[in-house]
């Protein structure tokens, strides 16, 4: 109680009293005057004097910074600084705006070894033998409720008992109630306000025949090979073409490069698909990225009909791999079981995390043809 009657004394008295409680000077000198932190107060006081306002801070182990308006001796508590909430410290002429952290914790007499909990407060007890302090509540704490956004809350709301909030719901949710939130005096919230989920895939936001998945507050889209972005809505880039390509073998000069040229005809006479040798039994092509990606999906282009008439079926058995190494292409990414049709775009989705810089495609009987070799993935 001494100490209480130090903090209301003059100045110059308490540079005489308090050298025992450490220097006062760091506190003052890191005033901010003219300013305060908007819309993060834990309580407010009426007529209490500055360093006062400060002890209230420094017993409150919630409080980080303080707001104080000399003119009406008026003072707000704070659960965050401008350090942690800059985009609330603003200027406000008449007030002064000082942080817990340089006010010295002896201020708090008992206090400053207490072991309250984050939502109490520190209160020193009178005529009490066994102990100088006790522990309070002070507030409800910050709203954790899903669906609840506090961007709306209003300059004078308080998260201290029997104070009030003012919340709505968050995009994604549908609001029901008057949005008020009650902290009542056994440090509960009372909500007057119920956030719904709202199921944004009912309106198909993907595109580009994406999958829709619903989350809480929100959606994400699965894309189809060969698209990104939230909504897949961007193009993927198509990382295969102009890469240097081998294959097992070459029929005529029909040779790997075709398939990586960008001619997306299926003529393989006049577009020149890609050919291995027709004695060839476990023919393979192969392309190096130049650069290790996480490998999303890859897509063949088939054969299509040409003067030998329609003998697209022979795309079937296929094996795609990826590897980091030329020599070791053995890491699956799928597999097409066949037959295909004339000019049919295959596309093999890899699993998640498929790794490498190269990309094989090889089957088991008879000849290879693949007229263009797309393949979709960001670098690792």
């Amino acid at each position: 109680m001494l100490l209480l009657q130090i903090v209301r004394c003059p100045w110059f008295l308490i540079s005489v009293l308090v050298p025992c409680y450490c220097s006062l000077q760091t506190g003052f000198s890191k005033l901010q005057r003219g300013h305060r932190l908007d819309r993060k107060l834990i309580q407010s006081f009426p007529g209490l004097s500055f360093l006062d306002c400060v002890i209230e801070c420094l017993v409150t182990p919630r409080c980080k910074s303080v707001n104080y308006c000399k003119g009406a001796n008026f003072c707000e508590l704070n659960y965050e600084n401008k350090t942690t909430a800059a985009n609330k410290y603003m200027d406000n002429a008449g007030f002064v705006y000082s942080e817990k952290e340089h006010w010295p914790k002896e201020l708090a007499g008992a206090c400053s070894n207490s072991t309250c909990e984050i939502n109490q407060t520190c209160k020193h007890k009178r005529y009490s033998e066994d102990k100088f302090f006790e522990c309070v509540l002070s507030d409800c704490g910050i709203p954790d409720q899903k669906g609840i956004n506090l961007s709306s809350i209003k300059r004078e709301d308080a998260i201290g008992l029997h104070r009030r909030i003012h919340g709505s719901c968050a995009d994604g949710y549908s609001q029901s109630g008057s949005g008020r939130l009650n902290c009542q005096s056994n440090g509960k919230w009372k909500y007057n306000i119920v956030c719904e989920d709202i199921d944004e895939c009912k309106n198909d936001p993907c595109l580009n025949r994406a999958t829709c998945t619903n989350i809480l507050g929100s959606f994400t889209c699965t894309c189809d090979a060969g698209w990104t972005g939230i909504i897949c809505n961007g193009v993927l880039p198509n990382i295969a073409e102009g890469k240097p390509a081998k294959q097992s073998s070459t029929q005529s000069d029909y040779n790997a490069t075709y398939a990586v040229d960008g001619n997306r005809g299926t003529n393989h006479l006049v577009d020149k698909c890609t050919v291995t040798f027709n004695g060839d039994t476990n023919p393979w092509w192969r392309v190096d990225l130049q650069a290790v990606y996480s490998i999303k999906s890859v897509r063949i282009l088939n054969r299509g009909i040409d003067k030998y008439g329609d003998v697209s079926d022979r795309l079937r058995d296929v094996t795609v791999t990826v590897g980091l190494t030329g020599s070791d292409v053995n890491t699956p990414c799928g597999f097409f079981a066949g037959p295909g049709t004339a000019s049919q775009l295959v596309v093999i989705d890899c699993p998640t995390s498929t790794q490498g810089r190269y990309v094989k495609i090889s089957k088991t009987t008879e000849a290879l043809t693949l007229c263009e070799v797309d393949v979709f993935g960001v670098p690792v």
